[in-house]
């Protein structure tokens, strides 16, 4: 299953992407939100793969929150939905998987859905999938240096984040991974081929 998550400020947009989506049986819908904060709050403890974008928000609008996301999520795909051409450039500058014009046609949205079938085969597929999109680009270097044998200290001092950093991204890997300990996740990380 292909997690992914709405974010645009207007609640029937919101209504009107859910309901078209439904018909996409390999997709979830994780979450749909009405600002970006409520958003990242959601990404930094739930992974997803894809998220669909409004650009015009108050406050912070979609191209600050898909940095904001990627920065967390490298592997994340971001689909800009808008009423806006004037940011098709920049969209593409963040690596976006794609850029609809509102109102979103149901054909426009099934080339879409083909762009992130072929991106997430494993997913869709049911096949577990390997490390793409489920750790955070973060996450996956943590559990590297973690195989080396070093501290959560010494990964905090490599990633200048504090060692309390270090534990929440680990909480979020055994998590992830479905597991409760150090040896267990790493076992899990070399079966998943995020580690060798």
């Amino acid at each position: 299953m292909i997690r992914s998550i709405i974010v645009d400020d207007e609640s029937l947009s919101v209504r009107r992407l859910k309901y078209m989506l439904a018909e996409f049986k390999e997709l979830e819908i994780c979450g749909a939100f009405l600002t970006p904060r409520e958003a990242y709050e959601y990404a930094r403890t739930n992974p997803f793969q894809v998220a669909f974008l409004d650009i015009s928000m108050p406050d912070v609008d979609g191209m600050s929150l898909s940095r904001l996301l990627l920065e967390r999520d490298p592997f994340l795909s971001v689909i800009f939905v808008t009423g806006y051409d004037d940011y098709a450039v920049q969209a593409f500058e963040v690596n976006a998987l794609d850029y609809l014009m509102k109102p979103v046609t149901e054909q426009r949205l099934a080339r879409t859905w083909e762009k992130i079938k072929e991106k997430y085969r494993d997913y869709a597929s049911g096949v577990e999938p390997d490390a793409t999109g489920l750790l955070t680009g973060q996450e996956t270097r943590i559990v590297q240096y973690m195989a080396e044998g070093l501290s959560n200290k010494q990964i905090a001092e490599i990633l200048h984040i504090t060692p309390e950093t270090v534990k929440s991204h680990l909480k979020n890997v055994f998590r992830k991974l479905d597991v409760n300990n150090r040896v267990r996740a790493l076992q899990r990380a070399k079966e998943l081929k995020i580690i060798p």
